[in-house]
């Protein structure tokens, strides 16, 4: 029943291998090149410069040089595409120069530096540049005519290139080879690199920029100074390349024969544009012509000096086209795509008209947001009429710019087009939400649609955050609660279903009868507990199915998505059906978690066709149900999945539905920088009932079309824990440790991150006593009906008080809404003092416990066990680990005695023996780890085949070839590898195994055979093994405090002063002993190895020295 929100982020390349659609908001990486295409206009759109970051891939990605990244004042637009490994790219040598003559020269390439070197980053800059050189060797960009421009990045490096359009591109990737080579040269590079053929016109200026510190702002910067014909200066290191081959590409002159004037007139001259950096000259060598000539075509006295880029002149005699832009006969503007070095000075140059008439014509133009913020990509009119579709983006989901879009014919306002699922809000850039960030219309100043403020994402449909379709009051305000009827299976917090409060509850959920795989309804596991269930008066009996467990786990989740479809949802029903009535139950509800969803690890993705399956269903399962039987769902409070069910068709057939307002955060949130705004980390302490998110999603489900008053919006009696990253910070901007949960677990629920109702009045109660938690609590009651609990100084618990429950009760009854729903009524407290529960309520008297009793250890104790009464074995337990400790402390003494000196060797030990066990865990024949990979061979560069690893014996002796390995089941590995190996997943990096060459047969045509494996499992360069000692050399110096709090413990249960029971005490005590009985055992071990591996070597020492002795003695 908990809502469980998932860690988003995935690499496309997991999203392709699990079927899913792409989804730039939750995938780290963009689309990889060879999806998209070489086309920018066909990549993935971001408008965050540090969304590139989260991507462990190399990619490929370009934007206006002209609108700095760095600009607070501006908005962002860049396109990225992940690039593939070089070793995947078969790169044509085009030998073909599109028609244009080339002249061969010799030139000195300027390689230029800034900064301290840096070892480390070198294979960053190369691997960045080499997708720069692979594109430009691509058949589409060699014709290009214009300047090239791109950036890419690869982990913190950042590598721009600009190309004149005078350069001819294979050379240019000729140039960046040589620059990829000085890399790969040096262990270190400095923290900006260049290299820059650089005259005074900017179509002949060749250069590669590198800033190995990730500052894409430096980057662009560079290549803007190249786009204006200027040199980069100020540089603290120069080395030259002389006589570099660099081929020219000869320019001609156009006419009106070559180039489409907008309005041709008789006698057109033939002309060229100016680039920047270019004086007559220089126009002169281009034309062919004299500087005489040419200012005979072009008379005026100050033509000379009023030169500017994209500006025509003449080469011969007669007058330039009139190059104004007129509007189509449709009525639609001339439209202009803008691209990566334009502003509008040199656009209107180009077009002969002024940077004031492209704003004038562009008012209502979508996306305009003045000649200050022209983002690459961006449609714009040159001329009067209607304005154009925007263009398409790859990654937009809503709004004008989905592609495939048309053109409205029927009057339709653009923003109206393709909305949102659920008629969530749609923002500028395409993308879906429900929280302001998506929903607050904020215009620019020119009131262009389609545009936001700096800062902003606006909003241009379905926008607001209010909750509404909450009009008319519900007929009765339900009061539904959640029973776990494993609530049993706890060592503590138990409760029986005569224990729920019928004269609050209007409805009991039991949570959850099976579901079998032919469909019957199963309730055998707690049979006791149904029975009693069944017999409850005066409250709404409702039989639930489902949950996150039965949901998401491998056995269990195909018997929903399954038991929907029309071969199966009528039996399905009937048998439903036929169990409520059968039982006199008072209704059914369904938990099914999620229909569609595809981002659930370890199953496969759902189908769109989940979700009206499920409406289907549900509605069969009403006609089988007699009326006064009711039917309900429960519904998450995300819109990613939210989205999935048809929920307002769903509304229309069931009674109410379970809302699921809880869980808005949890440990799970660390690292998606998707879930909390303001948190790029998504590890700041947010509370998982917070106020202001649970009013987003009802407005979000109300808005979708649901009535508030069939909603039953849900309290939850737990709370959700975290270790602060640092004590007193609290707040919301304050962090949490991560990956794994290091808050503490509660004794009942047992479970990290997780702490009931009940376990947290424990602690509050027993703050400030020398108790089993030690604790000083912090209670923080928040402006948005939410508690803070903070205890043990860095334990950090969001909640609901009691008086916080009862603000947001009358909170939802005046919104309308149909009720509250708790989950779950066995976490309040603990109905039967710490006893075991199935169903059989009777309980006896505990007998006096003999206190002469001890035992050794905790092992010794459960021999004896079944002598004493539960009651006395847990108190027994308390005083066994005073023992332990005591033990566990004299071993640590006499281990750490020259342990020291032998960690060394056993980290050597540990390393050498990495190579072979990732060699053993990968064999083809007998390892695990080939299972967990998709193989693909590549023979001569073709014959490419792709299939589950490991490949045929036969296939693998075989010739030459390139095999290449693709991780698809990561957990699947590493947890594999740690448990039958013990390596740990940082030891491990993937690279390429190349097999000696060797010759089969040695007569004349002898064939050399080679074999290159990639992506193999490999030794990581840096390995931190872990040295156990460092646990206790913290934990010694509070060792004798736990001892001394073990013992006061131990005394109190026997005088029966102490304020809990005595299994609380003893599972929480016994963690830290059996932390230190661990290390210290770990120690033994470690220092045991080290002594083996040090004797090995002073062996090999001596033999050495012997070797050497007899080798100079005669």
């Amino acid at each position: 029943m908990r809502l469980t929100s998932l860690v988003f982020g995935t690499s496309f390349a997991a999203i392709i291998r699990q079927g899913s659609a792409f989804s730039s908001t939750l995938s780290r990486c963009p689309l990889p090149c060879s999806v998209s295409g070489p086309e920018p206009s066909n990549w993935t759109y971001y408008h965050d410069i540090n969304a590139l970051q989260d991507c462990n891939e190399p990619t490929l990605f370009d934007l206006n040089i002209y609108n700095p990244v760095q600009n607070q004042n501006a908005h962002v637009a860049l396109r990225a595409c992940v690039a593939a490994p070089s070793s995947d790219t078969t790169v044509r040598r085009a030998t073909s120069t599109c028609g244009h003559k080339t002249s061969q020269t010799q030139a000195d390439i300027q390689l230029i530096w800034w900064g301290k070197t840096d070892a480390g980053v070198s294979t960053q800059v190369a691997s960045a540049a080499e997708q720069l050189r692979s594109a430009l060797q691509q058949d589409e960009a060699n014709c290009e005519e214009s300047s090239s421009i791109l950036f890419a990045q690869s982990g913190n490096a950042v590598v721009g290139m600009y190309v004149g359009s005078e350069i001819e591109k294979l050379s240019a990737a000729d140039i960046i080879q040589k620059f990829i080579d000085y890399g790969n040269a040096r262990s270190g590079l400095p923290d900006r690199l260049a290299a820059q053929l650089c005259g005074n016109i900017g179509s002949q200026i060749f250069g590669v920029f590198a800033d190995t510190t990730g500052n894409v702002s430096a980057v662009q910067e560079a290549l803007r100074s190249w786009n204006e014909a200027k040199c980069l200066a100020g540089f603290d290191g120069e080395q030259v390349w002389p006589n570099t081959a660099v081929a020219m590409i000869l320019p001609s002159p156009m006419s009106s024969a070559t180039k489409r004037s907008l309005d041709p007139r008789g006698n057109t001259c033939s002309y060229i544009q100016v680039n920047a950096g270019d004086g007559c000259s220089s126009l002169a060598q281009r034309c062919r012509i004299s500087q005489a000539d040419l200012q005979k075509y072009n008379p005026g006295l100050n033509f000379c000096n009023t030169l500017k880029p994209g500006q025509y002149v003449c080469c011969s005699s007669g007058s330039l086209p009139d190059f104004s832009p007129k509007k189509n006969a449709d009525g639609s503007c001339f439209s202009y795509t803008v691209k990566t070095g334009d502003v509008c000075a040199n656009i209107a140059t180009a077009h002969n008209m002024t940077p004031n008439q492209i704003e004038a014509y562009n008012n209502h133009t979508w996306g305009w947001q003045g000649c200050d913020h022209l983002m690459v990509g961006q449609v714009i009119c040159l001329s009067e009429g209607d304005p154009p579709m925007p263009a398409p983006i790859q990654n937009a989901v809503c709004g004008p710019q989905v592609p495939g879009t048309k053109k409205p014919t029927n009057g339709t306002v653009l923003a109206d087009l393709n909305p949102c699922p659920l008629n969530a809000c749609c923002d500028i850039w395409g993308q879906c939400g429900i929280t302001p960030d998506f929903c607050t219309p904020d215009p620019a100043s020119t009131g262009a649609p389609g545009t936001a403020k700096p800062g902003s994402n606006g909003c241009i449909s379905n926008c607001g955050t209010n909750i509404t379709n909450n009009n008319a009051q519900p007929k009765n305000f339900f009061r539904v609660g959640y029973f776990e009827a494993f609530n049993g299976d706890r060592p503590c917090l138990h409760m029986a279903p005569s224990d729920v409060d019928t004269s609050t509850y209007t409805h009991v959920h039991y949570a959850f009868a099976n579901i079998t795989s032919d469909y019957q309804v199963d309730v055998s596991k707690y049979q006791n507990v149904f029975k009693e269930f069944v017999n409850l008066k005066g409250i709404k009996r409702i039989l639930s199915f489902g949950g996150w467990s039965f949901s998401t786990s491998a056995d269990s989740y195909p018997i929903f998505r399954n038991g929907v479809t029309e071969a199966q949802r009528s039996q399905f029903a009937k048998n439903v059906a036929k169990f409520i009535v059968d039982n006199n139950l008072d209704g059914v509800d369904f938990d099914w978690e999620y229909p569609g969803a595809t981002d659930i690890p370890g199953i496969p993705p759902g189908s769109p066709s989940d979700g009206p399956n499920y409406l289907a269903f549900l509605k069969e399962v009403r006609a089988a149900l007699p009326s006064g039987k009711s039917v309900s769902i429960a519904a998450p409070a995300s819109y990613w999945y939210l989205k999935g069910f048809p929920i307002k068709e769903i509304s229309d057939v069931v009674d109410y539905i379970i809302y699921m307002t809880y869980d808005l955060h949890g440990q799970w949130d660390y690292g998606n920088k998707n879930v909390d705004p303001g948190c790029p980390k998504g590890n700041c302490l947010r509370s998982h009932v917070n106020m202001t998110e649970t009013q987003y999603a009802l407005a979000m489900i109300t808005k979708a079309g649901v009535p508030a008053s069939k909603v039953i919006v849900g309290q939850a009696w737990y709370g959700r824990s975290f270790q602060m990253s640092q004590a007193g910070c609290w707040g919301p901007n304050c962090t949490f440790t991560g990956p794994d949960s290091g808050a503490w677990p509660g004794p009942c629920t047992q479970t990290p991150g997780y702490l009931s109702f009940y376990e947290i009045q424990e602690i509050i109660s027993q703050a400030n006593e020398p108790d089993l938690y030690n604790t000083t609590v912090q209670q923080e009651q928040l402006s948005d009906m939410s508690d803070i609990l903070i205890y043990d100084s860095t334990q950090w618990v969001s909640y609901l008080s009691l008086n916080s429950y009862g603000q947001r009760l009358g909170w939802y009854a005046s919104h309308n809404f149909g009720g509250t729903v708790d989950w779950a009524l066995d976490l309040l407290a603990d109905y039967s003092g710490g006893k075991a529960f199935d169903g059989d309520e009777s309980q006896g008297e505990d007998a006096p416990c003999d206190f002469s009793v001890t035992f050794n250890t905790l092992a010794d104790l459960a021999k004896a066990s079944s002598k004493y009464s539960p009651y006395c074995s847990q108190i027994y337990a308390v005083q066994t680990l005073s023992n332990e400790l005591s033990t566990a402390m004299a071993n640590y003494s006499a281990v750490n005695n020259g342990y020291d000196d032998l960690f060394g060797y056993y980290v050597d030990y540990v390393k050498s023996m990495i190579p072979g066990a990732l060699d053993s865990f990968m064999d083809y024949k007998n390892g695990k780890g080939n299972q967990y990979f998709n193989c693909t061979l590549n023979v001569d560069g073709r014959n490419t085949t792709t299939q589950k690893c490991p490949l045929p014996e036969k296939t693998l002796a075989s010739g030459s070839y390139e095999l290449y390995f693709d991780l698809v089941d990561p957990n699947g590995f590493y947890n594999a590898l740690e448990q039958d190996y013990g390596i740990d997943k940082s030891w491990v990096k993937f690279g390429t195994k190349d097999f000696e060459n060797s010759c089969v047969g040695q007569q004349h045509g002898c064939i050399i055979i080679r074999r290159i494996w990639n992506g193999y499992p490999q030794e990581a360069d840096n390995i931190n093994v872990p040295n156990p000692k460092d646990l206790l050399t913290k934990a010694v110096p509070s060792m004798q405090s736990l001892q001394d709090k073990i013992d006061a413990t131990w005394m109190d249960l026997m005088l029966a002063e102490w304020n809990g029971t005595a299994l609380d005490a003893a599972q929480v005590l016994a963690l830290p002993v059996a932390m230190v009985q661990q290390a210290v055992d770990s120690m033994a071990q470690v220092k045991q190895i080290g002594k083996t591996e040090e004797e090995q070597k002073k062996k090999e020492l001596i033999l050495d020295i012997v070797t050497a002795v007899v080798a100079v003695v005669p």
